[in-house]
């Protein structure tokens, strides 16, 4: 039983540093972006103004953290998803397009 534990501890010890090191590959997709984070004012609604905020800088902290960015060419832009035409996102038309863009949503490659 002490041999087993002190061969763990070692292996745990051996792993440790390889395990800190940051990880030179793109990180994969991130979770998917909530109505809220777009509704830069709360109102329930999304504006065409808050939309394209949101996404520039969702696409910026991205970049920074050197995600990769698949998909980013197929996304739809505001007035693709305004299916209503009024103007402004309501929830269901935002949660609509995320459903779609999750479904279409290119997975990353096996490691």
């Amino acid at each position: 039983m002490k041999l087993s534990y002190m061969a763990s501890l070692a292996a745990l010890f051996i792993a440790l540093p390889a395990a800190a090191q940051p990880s030179t590959r793109p990180m994969g997709p991130g979770p998917m972006p909530v109505f809220a984070d777009f509704d830069g004012n709360g109102d329930g609604r999304i504006t065409e103004q808050e939309f394209i905020d949101a996404r520039s800088k969702r696409i910026a902290e991205r970049a920074s953290e050197g995600r990769a960015m698949r998909g980013l060419s197929q996304a739809l832009d505001f007035k693709e998803i305004d299916t209503h035409g009024d103007g402004g996102l309501s929830r269901e038309e935002f949660d609509a397009n995320q459903m779609r863009h999750f479904q279409n949503r290119p997975m990353p490659p096996a490691r």
